[in-house]
């Protein structure tokens, strides 16, 4: 059987989906979709990561029980552009092995959603 399912394409429900976009911009993600078809929803990407921010406005992060962990190439570079922004975050090594260490940014997005930046698996410090 070929795939059936070919990509994930996950919906946040927040307040304000232009703040929630605007934040994701500064980490290097685009604008992939938003026109009056659908004024309350816009999607954010680029071409490994898509996603839907749709305006509930009594929507409340905490109870959704996720975290965004998403993977960067760079992380001194996603470190830099929360500074730039003057995001709150916090920088965090993980060691879950002698021979395996990364570090991992830990920043809230405008709505209240935890995001992880996260080094790719394979970089050493």
């Amino acid at each position: 059987m070929p795939e059936l399912i070919t990509k994930l394409l996950p919906l946040l429900h927040v307040r304000d989906p232009a703040t929630e976009r605007d934040f994701y911009e500064v980490l290097g993600l685009r604008t992939t979709y938003e026109g009056p078809e659908y004024p309350d929803f816009l999607a954010v990407g680029n071409d490994l990561v898509e996603f839907g921010l749709s305006r509930r406005p009594g929507a409340d992060p905490s109870m959704a029980g996720l975290t965004w962990q998403l993977g960067v190439s760079d992380l001194d570079a996603a470190i830099a552009a929360c500074e730039r922004a003057g995001f709150s975050f916090e920088v965090t090594v993980e060691r879950p092995r002698p021979d395996w260490t990364y570090r991992v940014v830990k920043v809230r997005s405008p709505n209240g959603f935890d995001v992880h930046l996260e080094e790719h698996s394979d970089a050493r410090l």
